[in-house]
């Protein structure tokens, strides 16, 4: 097993994806789980999924290998973007190296620039990347 970054592309079939977030659960799954506080222990597990962006369309077959063909220079896992959200939320720093990941989600995205700008006491539109941190 090996990690996944935000911005990770694979391969898979002739499709090209791309990872944009982490898959948090809804109060759904508690409801299916017949569990109401499973949606919250599922979170502190930190064993959260992911979404993909399709960037090329193509087949997709059961049996596909799933093909790391780009890792993201950010190198932020899924788990670590997951973390930063949900019980790190005032590291300003590395906030401001998640949202270096282009290929980042608008959603997680304007979090992380809420938590800088309100870390560093600047407007979101005056925030930018910290590369190398």
């Amino acid at each position: 097993m090996f990690a996944v970054h935000v911005g990770d592309q694979f391969q898979v079939g002739d499709a090209l994806v791309e990872v944009t977030q982490p898959r948090v659960p809804c109060y759904k799954l508690g409801l299916k789980m017949d569990l109401p506080k499973f949606p919250k222990m599922f979170l502190a597990s930190e064993r959260v999924g992911f979404y993909l962006r399709v960037l090329e369309e193509g087949e997709v077959d059961t049996g596909d290998v799933f093909e790391r063909v780009m890792v993201d220079p950010e190198r932020m896992t899924v788990r670590e973007i997951h973390h930063l959200l949900y019980f790190d939320n005032q590291n300003v720093e590395k906030a401001k190296k998640a949202l270096c990941i282009e290929a980042l989600s608008p959603g997680w995205r304007g979090s992380f620039e809420e938590t800088v700008a309100r870390g560093l006491g600047i407007p979101a539109e005056s925030i930018e990347c910290s590369r190398g941190q």
